[in-house]
């Protein structure tokens, strides 16, 4: 029972905060954004407690974050048609450097250690492709023996699931990524 209150409790007070964002707006332009954004948000409120029994709830989370994404770079694109040429470099770097970090920390994620991380994209803000080089985290004292295995590379597991996590979260095939282990 008091599972259920939180859950209604969480709800309510999204709604009052959503509608005091609302309000706070400066311009109207600005809530069709926040009202995506938080329709993401009451998805994942509604159906939590459900998915959570079944499951599924990562698998939600996952989606969700993948949408957010693209529909985050479809804005970008809209933000930058009226930029001049010099800004849009700038921009485009910055958005590269911004993924490099993104995808720095999914291999976190995997106990990989990442020494450098390339994420090239193309002019209309779409990804082209990652050059990751990695090592392994020393597990509880042990010293893992490091070597370049770039041919080698599906030995290790947990490689190959964040080749596949890439892969499926930013709508690449296996020849745009590319992961060294050092």
């Amino acid at each position: 029972m008091s599972y259920i209150y939180g859950w209604v409790k969480n709800l309510v007070c999204f709604y009052l905060l959503l509608t005091v964002i609302l309000h706070l707006l400066p311009k109207k332009n600005y809530q069709k954004y926040v009202r995506f954004f938080s329709g993401m948000l009451l998805t994942i409120l509604v159906t939590s407690p459900v998915l959570s029994l079944m499951g599924n709830e990562e698998i939600l989370r996952e989606k969700i974050n993948q949408a957010g994404f693209f529909q985050e770079l479809d804005n970008l694109k809209l933000d930058t048609e009226h930029l001049e040429d010099g800004q849009k470099e700038r921009y485009l770097r910055e958005y590269e450097k911004a993924l490099e970090m993104d995808v720095g920390r999914m291999a976190e994620q995997k106990q990989l250690t990442v020494s450098k991380s390339d994420v090239h994209l193309s002019e209309d803000y779409q990804v082209e492709s990652i050059e990751l080089t990695a090592s392994f985290e020393e597990e509880e004292g042990i010293f893992v023996q490091k070597a370049s295995f770039a041919d080698r590379i599906q030995e290790y597991p947990r490689v190959q699931e964040l080749r596949q996590e890439l892969m499926d979260f930013y709508r690449l095939d296996d020849t745009q990524i590319k992961i060294e282990i050092q």
